[in-house]
């Protein structure tokens, strides 16, 4: 038989599932962040070379 986690456990298994929920979310958005990033990367690479920006120039001249 199954009990709901505030029942089981009082409000630490409520507190430990919602915690899950907030983590499992975050994960999410992490991992489709790091994806995107990674697409961008590929699209970037695929298009060959990046002129210098103001970054990478030289400003000792």
């Amino acid at each position: 038989m199954y009990h709901a986690p505030d029942r089981e456990h009082g409000w630490r298994g409520s507190m430990a599932a919602a915690l899950q929920t907030v983590r499992h979310a975050h994960d999410k958005r992490v991992r489709q962040f790091i994806q995107h990033v990674l697409v961008r990367l590929e699209r970037r690479t695929a298009t060959g070379p990046v002129a210098q920006n103001s970054t990478n120039s030289d400003h000792t001249r």
